[in-house]
Parts: structure tokens; C-alpha cells; sequence
């Protein structure tokens, strides 16, 4: 009994942490569209790490996750007149990064298929097993950007819904489908 109150408590503390985390963004962003360039540099220094993680993601490259979240904050601060305060900042904000990614994706050079000493060393210092995020990067945009919001950007299934124009049972589906071909690419990469 008194482990699950404990359980509960904090359960609860995350909760109101993540709430408080999400009216700070709000206010953030409200000070932001009055013009408060200080907000603004606050909200970019409070979302600066997941986008980063999330063009890395998309790009397993260090200096083009740079230049890319760059290019989302600079969009960021371009849009922001058009955020609809009435709706959550998050959904909206990952859409916007989603949309910048796959336009960037569309006009980078591509480059060569085999890594460099440098990003093969970036690769070995990741979080992540590079076999994974070989797999990761075979996916398709449709698959890996509900992988990427939900798992590593750590929206909700109804936000990764709202940024990307789907149902939650839509979002549901790719993600299903996404995990079952990360599944057989890592089975192949094994054999």
C-alpha cells in the first residue's frame, strides 16, 4: 500500500511538472508574439535539446542537426504571428518542425552512403545502436515522423495527431506499422 502511494505521489509530481512545463511554454509564447525577443530566447533555450535530438534523428548528421534546428527556429520566429493561442503550442510548434525537416530533406545535397571518420565516431558516442538508426532512416517520412514525435520529441499520441493531420487511431496505426518494420530491418541487419 504505501509503495503505490509513493508510486502515486510521484506520478502526480511528473504530472504537475509537465503541466507547469507546459503553461511556461504557454506564457513563453504569448510573450513572444508581443514581441518580447527575452521570451523568445527563453523558449528556444527550453526547446533547443529536443529539437535538436529530433533533426539529429532525421539527419544523423551533427552539423546538418545544427543547421536544421537552426531553420526551425528561424521558421519558428517567422510563424509565430500565426499561432492560434487557443490550441496547445506543442502540436503546433512539431508540425511546423515536421513540415521544416521534410522541406529541408528535399533540398539538401545528398551525401555520400558510407561515413565519415568523424560522423562514425559521432555515431559510436550515441544513444542509440546504429543499426537502429540505419533502420530508422530507411523508414518512410510517414513512419518515422510518428516514431520520432512520439518516442524522442515525447508528444502524446493526440499531439503527434494534431502535428501531423491525423487521427489518434491513425497515428496508432503508423506507429504499429513503423515498429513492426524497425522490427524485420534489425532481424535482416542480424542475419
Amino acid at each position: 500500500m504505501q509503495g503505490e502511494v509513493a508510486l502515486d505521489a510521484r506520478l502526480v509530481g511528473d504530472l504537475a511538472a509537465v503541466d507547469a512545463q507546459a503553461s511556461t511554454a504557454a506564457q513563453l509564447v504569448r510573450q513572444a508574439t508581443g514581441g518580447d525577443l527575452d521570451a523568445f530566447e527563453e523558449l528556444i533555450r527550453c526547446l533547443q535539446r529536443r529539437v535538436y535530438g529530433f533533426a539529429y534523428q532525421h539527419l544523423r548528421d551533427s552539423y546538418e542537426a545544427h543547421d536544421l534546428a537552426q531553420e526551425i527556429f528561424v521558421k519558428l520566429y517567422r510563424n509565430l504571428g500565426r499561432y492560434d493561442s487557443t490550441r496547445p503550442f506543442e502540436p503546433w510548434f512539431w508540425k511546423l518542425a515536421a513540415n521544416t525537416t521534410i522541406n529541408y530533406r528535399r533540398k539538401r545535397i545528398p551525401m555520400p552512403a558510407e561515413l565519415s571518420d568523424e560522423s562514425a565516431g559521432e555515431t559510436q558516442n550515441a544513444q542509440h545502436d546504429p543499426a537502429l538508426l540505419q533502420a530508422l532512416a530507411q523508414l518512410d517520412a510517414a513512419y518515422r515522423l510518428p516514431i520520432l514525435l512520439h518516442y524522442y520529441a515525447d508528444l502524446s499520441l493526440e499531439q503527434v495527431g494534431h502535428s501531423l493531420d491525423l487521427s489518434v487511431a491513425a497515428v496508432k496505426s503508423r506507429l504499429h506499422r513503423a515498429r513492426a518494420q524497425l522490427r524485420n530491418a534489425l532481424a535482416e541487419m542480424d542475419e
